[in-house]
């Protein structure tokens, strides 16, 4: 746990990230995992070569943030289940070769399902 001075000049502890990292591959995974495993304020608590039991794993390392490999410019099976099951998740999706990223965080993704919902 980081701890910070705020404008107070005291002292409060701040969680750290718990990161769970899915279907990286190559140099992307060796990138994204170095830089997640050096930050102070991160934790990579578990790492899947795939999807199957994310939600498991999720609840299981109570995770706050996902960094997902992406194999196609489709999202896939199960993310809609992360984001249902797990909103306070933060998703990061990364395409193969690092070239594209997109963050999913919660209030972004409570108005999606929101919007969705009513439709």
């Amino acid at each position: 746990m980081r701890t910070f001075d705020d404008s107070s000049g005291e002292e409060r502890a701040v969680a750290r990230a718990r990161a769970v990292l899915v279907g990286l591959e190559g140099m992307t995974a060796d990138i994204v995992g170095h830089l997640l495993k050096e930050e102070p304020g991160c934790e990579v608590v578990a790492e899947l070569a795939g999807r199957a039991g994310l939600l498991d794993v999720i609840r299981t390392h109570q995770a706050t943030l996902v960094v997902i490999g992406l194999r196609e410019s489709d999202m896939g099976p199960g993310l809609d289940d992360v984001f249902m099951q797990h909103p306070h998740v933060q998703v990061l999706a990364v395409t193969q070769g690092g070239r594209r990223a997109c963050l999913f965080r919660e209030p972004l993704t409570e108005a999606l399902l929101d919007m969705l919902h009513e439709s």
